[in-house]
């Protein structure tokens, strides 16, 4: 049976989800997500939620502070959880030139209506007490940064877009795009055939493959990236104890990655270095792939670690 929607969002990820919820509340409820196994299964499952303002694009760290504010917004307004964690964040510059830099950010901050400031080495490590580093001249903190749990905010602004009119269908492969002489798209599924005006593809690591029934070439093919956790460290351990806030996010251009708090360890994500990445279905997603986890290679990142 054909179903009939102004517009079909494919792919049921923290971003597909994002954009049925922001159509739903600007009033477009004829609205439809599709996705083929479960919400949140694909590329956002796997995403650490790390919620950066730092941007010198004046439209994009609007975006960004918009996001947080939405973000903010959804528990109240759909009485889920998103996991948000607003402990900000901390970029180290341990060379002249990176504190020029994040000097110069101010003024595009300012812009963006982000807060964000330049901090001494000493204040540093009073807002990271674990921070070992003599060698930094400063740093740039940022007060509203922060990480989410991906999972929860995708569900939750699912929610909320059922609860404006929107539909979500689970367990609908899309499997093909037809234009009508209309104008319209016939939207082929796993589950029967839907017709809409307007088709928007979130698909993630699956960008390519949809594309492709498109006729598009795009472009985007999955860069393998880790994330470390590490055992319990006591010094967080006690801090929890002690009911003191959680340290913000730490940047450091030493190591090229993140450090945050996760649990009572830490969470260590490394940048692999141009040479050491590997790309991830580049000619496909693999049937087998969902919420899985490769495997670790600590050989690409080793350099971070020591």
């Amino acid at each position: 049976m054909v179903s009939s929607f102004r517009a079909v969002v494919v792919g049921g990820g923290c971003v597909g989800a994002g954009i049925l919820y922001g159509l739903a509340k600007r009033g477009w409820t004829d609205v439809a997500l599709l996705e083929r196994t479960q919400l949140t299964a694909g590329s956002t499952w796997h995403a650490a939620g790390l919620i950066p303002s730092y941007a010198r694009s004046r439209n994009v760290g609007r975006m960004i502070a918009r996001s947080i504010e939405i973000y903010e917004g959804l528990e109240a307004e759909t009485g889920q959880n998103v996991g948000w964690h607003k402990c900000g964040q901390l970029r180290i510059a341990n060379t002249r030139d990176r504190l020029d830099e994040y000097r110069s950010y101010m003024d595009v901050a300012e812009v963006q209506g982000v807060r964000a400031r330049i901090v001494s080495p000493a204040e540093a490590r009073e807002i990271w007490p674990l921070l070992d580093n003599n060698s930094m001249l400063g740093a740039l903190y940022h007060p509203d940064d922060g990480h989410i749990a991906p999972a929860d905010v995708t569900q939750a602004m699912a929610k909320g877009a059922r609860d404006l009119g929107a539909k979500i269908h689970l367990d609908t492969e899309v499997v093909g795009f037809e234009r009508m002489p209309s104008g319209e798209w016939r939207v082929k599924t796993s589950r029967g055939e839907i017709v809409c005006e307007h088709v928007i593809l979130a698909t993630g690591n699956y960008a390519r493959q949809t594309g492709a029934m498109l006729g598009l070439d795009i472009p985007a093919i999955p860069i393998l990236h880790q994330y470390w956790i590490t055992e319990a460290v006591p010094e967080i351990v006690e801090r929890k104890r002690l009911g003191l806030p959680e340290m913000p996010i730490l940047r450091d251009e030493g190591y090229e990655g993140y450090l945050r708090e996760e649990g009572d360890g830490l969470m260590f994500g490394p940048y692999e270095r141009t040479e050491q990445l590997k790309l991830f279905a580049e000619n496909g997603v693999p049937e087998w792939f969902g919420a899985d986890l490769l495997d670790e290679d600590f050989d690409a990142v080793s350099w971070n670690w020591e």
